[in-house]
């Protein structure tokens, strides 16, 4: 709640760690990462950030909302993946709209959608949890509550999941346990399709054709400065095959269910359409 109202407020600072806040607000923090220390200076943050509120007008915190809401700044964020299917020419209309102010207004960076808008323009779209950035995911690797889980669960159309190769790096960076643990996420995120009567596919990702070509991703990657650039996950165009071995873990009737039957589950909802009518109707 602090580090929030931190970049509604303090919007002249590019960072809100609680360092950076503690010098913006003159507050000293001698033994910084100790818990009790760092809870201190946390609450002496927020008690600033109070008096702030009170001159804005804020006399409790269910004003906060009204006052921040003019001024809040959407580009520091932290922003999740998502996937935008395209139901029907409905769909289309609005997915063009979110494109043009993904990229005029909310564009930071990479284009964004904040969540009201996307609900504003939600009619003909299907919405799927995406990968291992998506909100599902995240949230379920940091451990969020049952009530937040249910509300993100109830957001989406289907859920993601996808082959282990793809978040391996989430072991080398001690994210994940082991290989293991990517398994239990996946199988939690099918629990969850369950429970909440959500189909999930099996989805790969794809960002080459062939194994080979992840050569080529690489070079991207390096010259975009990422340390990581030689560990190239595996995200070549899979084979049915392939992808029911993939997850095969999960026993063989599921893994048939998630890769083939919730897939065209999915591409069963969308209505055959084009993207430019084959009537252009040119001025004559």
């Amino acid at each position: 709640d602090t580090l929030t109202v931190c970049r509604a407020l303090v919007t002249n600072k590019k960072k809100h760690t609680l360092d950076a806040m503690a010098k913006h607000f003159r507050l000293e923090n001698p033994e910084h990462h100790r818990a009790v220390n760092d809870a201190q200076v946390c609450a002496g943050i927020w008690f600033k950030l109070i008096e702030r509120l009170k001159e804005l007008g804020a006399e409790d915190l269910r004003d906060m909302n009204v006052v921040l809401s003019g001024d809040f700044d959407i580009k520091s964020l932290r922003a999740n993946h998502i996937i935008i299917l395209v139901k029907n020419l409905t769909g289309l209309k609005n997915l063009y709209q979110l494109i043009s102010l993904s990229h005029l207004k909310y564009f930071h960076k990479y284009p964004r959608i904040p969540r009201s808008v996307l609900t504003e323009h939600r009619e003909g779209l299907i919405l799927s949890s995406a990968c291992e950035a998506g909100e599902l995911f995240r949230a379920i690797v940091s451990g969020a509550d049952k009530e937040k889980i249910k509300e993100i669960c109830e957001f989406y159309d289907y859920f993601e999941i996808q082959p282990l190769g793809n978040n391996m790096f989430m072991v080398r960076n001690g994210t994940a346990e082991s290989e293991e643990q990517l398994k239990d996420w996946n199988r939690e995120i099918i629990r969850l399709g369950k429970e909440y009567g959500k189909p999930v596919v099996a989805t790969g990702d794809v960002h080459f054709m062939d194994e080979d070509d992840e050569v080529y991703r690489r070079i991207l990657m390096a010259g975009k400065g990422f340390d990581d650039a030689d560990d190239q996950a595996p995200l070549f165009f899979r084979t049915t095959d392939e992808m029911v071995n993939e997850f095969g873990y999960l026993g063989a009737e599921e893994a048939y269910r998630v890769v083939v039957e919730n897939t065209n589950l999915v591409a069963d909802m969308i209505e055959e359409i084009r993207p430019v009518p084959k009537e252009k109707c040119p001025p004559v």
